[in-house]
């Protein structure tokens, strides 16, 4: 079996020591989240990490790969350009899985951009896997934003036949509600709590169909970004029967943070 894990992690760069400094203590449970997630997954380290990154470039009805051999960039924009990243790009695995992908009814469309820079759903959780795997494996970057939700659901589905022979994991990276409180980023709107418990009550359970049925204007209203990284996470761990074990959850920046892991029973 290919598979040996899944994460949902947020990436909000203000968890970054070097980013936030002080005011990353604001989100204590979620840094205490990361270190139980990273702790459990310290001795699992894949051959091949496929990143579903809301902030990679993204194609409408497709799943977006990049076909970049590397890729590279740094927390410059956040105040922290000594925080730089470098990673090798699996090109054997985007050569088999996208048709794979394709042949199963999940349609993919390939691009290639090197940039990390402005791709916090890459960066931040690679910041905390890499100090916990020290080296980090060959990723394939990809966006599951041009997907329908049911879409969503159908990848990770998908993706859970697939096997080349080497060890795969999957980190769902994805912020939920940004709409969580007066001041948060995206405005207040009392749909962010309804979503944001909705999705972590679907992690736990396993089950993906109250997502599933979410209305698109409920949706919106909630301003999410990771729903589809979340149900590819949910579609993986369903159909291998793997447990979900959801870690920590906050918003203390009026952004859902969530951190949880899938793994074999």
């Amino acid at each position: 079996m290919s598979w040996i894990w899944a994460a949902v992690m947020p990436h909000p760069p203000i968890i970054v020591p070097e980013v936030g400094r002080e005011r990353a203590k604001d989100a204590a449970i979620t840094l205490a989240g990361v270190s139980a997630l990273t702790d459990r997954l310290g001795g699992a380290a894949p051959d091949v990490l496929l990143v579903l990154s809301p902030h990679q470039p993204y194609s409408m009805g497709s799943l977006a790969v990049n076909g970049a051999a590397a890729a590279s960039g740094s927390f410059s924009p956040f105040g922290a350009p000594s925080v730089e990243f470098s990673l090798r790009t699996s090109i054997g695995g985007v050569d088999s899985l996208a048709p794979y992908l394709d042949m199963n009814g999940i349609k993919v469309s390939l691009y290639e951009s090197r940039d990390l820079t402005h791709d916090q759903g890459t960066t931040v959780p690679l910041y905390f896997l890499r100090e916990r795997f020290k080296n980090l494996p060959d990723v394939i970057l990809s966006s599951p934003i041009g997907l329908g939700i049911k879409d969503a659901f159908s990848l990770g589905r998908t993706l859970a036949g697939y096997d080349d022979g080497k060890k795969w994991a999957l980190l769902a990276s994805g912020d939920l509600s940004h709409r969580l409180k007066q001041g948060a980023p995206a405005g207040y709107s009392p749909r962010g709590a309804e979503f944001d418990a909705a999705v972590v009550s679907a992690l736990r359970a396993r089950d993906a169909a109250s997502l599933l049925e979410m209305r698109r204007s409920f949706i919106e209203d909630a301003g999410e970004c990771g729903l589809r990284s979340v149900l590819a996470m949910i579609g993986l761990c369903a159909e291998l029967d793997w447990r979900i074990d959801v870690l920590s959850y906050e918003g203390p920046f009026g952004v859902g943070y969530c951190n949880a892991v899938g793994e074999a029973v």
